[in-house]
C-alpha cells in the first residue's frame, strides 16, 4: 500500500514538473512574441514619424523655394546699321561721316554691369597716334583717345538697371597728316557688348 502511495506521489511530483515547464515555454514564448511585437511596433512608428518629417521638410523646401525671387539677365543691343566700326579713304581731315550710334537696353529685372570693347581689328595704318575716337555716353562725351590696334575695352564696368537705356555714340576723326594725301588707308573693328555677369557676348 505504501509503495502505491509513493507511485501516486513521485507521478504527481513529474506531473507538476511538466506543467511547470510547460507553462514556461509558454511564458518564453510568449515574451518573443511580445518583443517581436514591441520591436515591430517601435520600427513602424519610427518609419511613420520619418515619413512625417520628411513630408514636412519638402513641404517647407517648396514654400522656401516658392519665396525665393528668380533673375533673368539679358540685354538688348541696337545699332545704326551693325556692329562693324568700318572706317575707309582714311586721309588728311577725315571723319566718319555717320557716327556709330549704339543703343543697350536691360530686359531683366536686376542690375547688369557690361564692358564695351572693340574686337578683330584690322587696319592698314602702322599707328593710330592721330586716328582718334570719341565715345559719347548719354550725352557725356569722353576725351578723345587713340583707336587701339589690339583688342581693347573702351568702357569698362558700366552698369545699367532694369528697363534703363544707354545710348553710346562713336566719332572717329583723323588729326594728323599724311603725305601725298594718300587717303586708301582704312580701319575696321567689331564693337562687342560683354555682359560682364555671366561672361557672355551679346551681339545684335
Amino acid at each position: 500500500m505504501e509503495k502505491n502511495e509513493n507511485f501516486k506521489t513521485e507521478l504527481e511530483n513529474q506531473y507538476t514538473i511538466l506543467i511547470k515547464a510547460s507553462e514556461k515555454k509558454e511564458e518564453k514564448r510568449f515574451i518573443i512574441i511580445l518583443t517581436i511585437l514591441s520591436v515591430t511596433l517601435i520600427s513602424v512608428l519610427i518609419s511613420i514619424i520619418f515619413t512625417i518629417l520628411a513630408f514636412r521638410n519638402s513641404l517647407k523646401i517648396n514654400i522656401e523655394s516658392k519665396e525665393v525671387s528668380t533673375h533673368y539677365q539679358t540685354l538688348a543691343i541696337t545699332y545704326n546699321g551693325n556692329e562693324s566700326l568700318n572706317l575707309s579713304n582714311i586721309g588728311n581731315g577725315y571723319q566718319l561721316q555717320t557716327p556709330k550710334v549704339i543703343n543697350i537696353t536691360n530686359e531683366g529685372d536686376t542690375d547688369i554691369t557690361f564692358d564695351i570693347k572693340l574686337t578683330s581689328i584690322n587696319t592698314s595704318l602702322l599707328s593710330t597716334n592721330n586716328l582718334l575716337y570719341t565715345l559719347t555716353k548719354n550725352n557725356n562725351e569722353s576725351t578723345s583717345k587713340e583707336l587701339p590696334l589690339s583688342d581693347k575695352v573702351i568702357a569698362s564696368d558700366v552698369k545699367i538697371a532694369p528697363n534703363e537705356t544707354i545710348s553710346y555714340v562713336i566719332k572717329v576723326a583723323f588729326t594728323g597728316t599724311i603725305e601725298a594725301n594718300n587717303n586708301t588707308n582704312y580701319y575696321n573693328s567689331k564693337i562687342i557688348i560683354e555682359q560682364k555677369d555671366n561672361k557672355s557676348n551679346l551681339l545684335e
